[in-house]
């Protein structure tokens, strides 16, 4: 089999269904007809992407490859494994769509816009050089801004629509500046296996600042502090748009991240900024999370958190951890966006049953107790077996998910401490800690680039971690900091909410009245 046919099949499904969508809308057929197509499309290019997936791991050899001059088309072991995330769940949602939106007089849009995203994605991750990743980058943006536009009579999405444009339009003439100083400096396309070589030509002034240039856009598209602004304000455009969106495009800071790592990595300044960065916005989104009350911006504000992990493993330079993460939140958001109706229903459920009575101190000291030791000796057991020679980097973020962890079961106990709720919680923490670190050692294997890699140091991993704990610990409503958690609950309301606008001040008036 050719790498034309093979690189063809994986890339171009989206773009086809897209352009047979567009081509029905103008002719008049049913919205529905068109979506019908789109969706077997694409699904028939995930079923080739996993095709080409097994017979890589059945017969491992060269990755599939098409060139034209310098720029690339290629699929490695990164590429295959995000293109099966993109064209599977961009299948699934428009399944899910061709009945959420039947009968709507946007559902061609959408249909155009969401193969349109799909194609620009798959290109990103397929991208085999600098110039074709740009192009691709670029595209992916523009698209997204044309799918929330689906809905674009109402003001709230034409406000999400401007505040997204804004933003994605400033981060990517800060990508754009660094990618003209290397093909430059190359006096051509580069392609990503030769980046390093290309960065490292540069002068030291010139290396910091394309690097710190290349993470402000990675942080713009993950919707990360201080670019914070735009995610919060999509939740205008439906719901299917909302799935493919945090499913895939908030995951691009990540690729950028890792796809220019030689140019990023070797700098451990910029690293420790991009640290930063990911665990200020897991804290505060986690924090904002729990003071929303409407079941899609939790689900908004529960991404940027996550992004923020994930921006994090990616500033330890732990970037195979980035990329499960990437893959696991992706489907595990999808599926709740979908399912976002069935939560409003349940949210309504909960908020009618009768308050949580408080237990004895010895019950909760037995939990915070419990909650502690389970998730550190499901992981070290793990660890023990399936990573021992894990890195110290690695090392640190399993401490930092064995804390996740201890909060997560820590409330579950703290709420309802029984034998079946300490069994039940106990056997889901071992088997989540076994399946992790099985599947990080895996990705590790993979998908870990190969480069000079300077990470922040590992013990900055506190910082984050004390403040997930001291937020979980003012929303169990502790007597003793009510002022300050009133205090964090006030300002966490007002910065998830948009700003009202501006009120003119009446003019000033002089003179005497008669």
């Amino acid at each position: 089999m050719s790498d034309w046919f093979v690189v063809a099949s994986v890339t171009l499904t989206p773009w086809i269904a897209g352009l047979c969508a567009a081509l029905l809308g103008w002719a008049g057929a049913r919205g529905d007809r068109a979506a019908r197509l789109a969706a077997i499309l694409v699904g028939v290019g995930f079923v080739a992407t996993v095709a080409v997936a097994l017979a890589s791991v059945v017969a491992p050899h060269q990755p599939e490859q098409v060139m034209f001059g310098s720029t690339s088309v290629r699929l490695d072991a990164l590429a295959l494994i995000l293109s099966m995330l993109v064209l599977g769940l961009s299948a699934l949602i428009q399944v899910f769509a061709i009945r959420y939106l039947r009968g709507d007089l946007r559902q061609v849009w959408f249909v155009v816009a969401a193969n349109l995203l799909t194609g620009f994605t798959v290109l990103m991750v397929c991208a085999g050089s600098v110039a074709l990743f740009a192009v691709a980058w670029i595209g992916a943006g523009a698209a997204l801004v044309v799918l929330l536009a689906t809905y674009r009579p109402l003001a709230q999405a034409r406000d999400g629509v401007r505040r997204t444009g804004f933003r994605f339009m400033i981060a990517d003439m800060a990508f754009l500046v660094p990618v003209a100083i290397l093909l430059v400096a190359a006096r051509g396309d580069i392609p990503l296996d030769q980046l390093g070589a290309v960065a490292q030509s540069l002068p030291l002034p010139v290396q910091l600042t394309s690097a710190l240039l290349l993470v402000v856009s990675a942080l713009a598209r993950s919707s990360q502090i201080p670019f914070h602004g735009w995610l919060p304000f999509t939740l205008a455009a439906p719901t299917p748009v909302s799935a493919l969106m945090h499913a895939g495009v908030v995951n691009a800071g990540a690729i950028l991240l890792i796809r220019f790592a030689p140019a990023i990595a070797p700098h451990q300044s910029v690293m420790i900024g991009v640290f930063a960065a990911g665990a200020v916005t897991l804290v505060y989104a986690s924090a904002v999370r729990l003071v929303r009350p409407d079941v899609k911006g939790r689900l908004v504000f529960s991404t940027m958190a996550q992004m923020g992990f994930m921006i994090m493993a990616c500033g330890l330079g732990v970037f195979a951890a980035a990329i499960f993460h990437l893959v696991a939140h992706s489907l595990f958001k999808s599926t709740l966006f979908l399912g976002a109706g069935m939560g409003v229903r349940q949210r309504a459920i909960d908020r009618d049953l009768p308050p949580r009575k408080i237990h004895s101190p010895f019950t909760l000291a037995s939990a915070v107790t419990l909650s502690v030791l389970v998730p550190l000796a499901a992981l070290a057991a793990a660890k023990w077996m399936f990573a021992p020679s894990v890195s110290p980097a690695g090392g640190a973020l399993l401490v930092f998910v064995a804390v996740t962890a201890s909060v997560t079961l820590g409330t579950v106990l703290g709420t309802t401490f029984s034998p079946r709720t300490f069994l039940t919680g106990t056997a889901s923490i071992v088997v989540l800690a076994f399946g992790y670190v099985a599947l990080l050692q895996l990705f590790t294997g993979a998908v870990e680039p190969s480069t000079t890699i300077n990470a922040a140091p590992a013990w900055l991993l506190a910082v984050p971690s004390v403040g997930l704990i001291a937020v979980q610990l003012l929303s169990r409503n502790p007597h003793r900091l009510a002022h300050l958690r009133d205090l964090v609950y006030s300002r966490t309301v007002t910065a998830s909410l948009p700003r009202p606008p501006a009120i003119p001040r009446p003019p000033v008036t002089t003179g005497v009245l008669s």
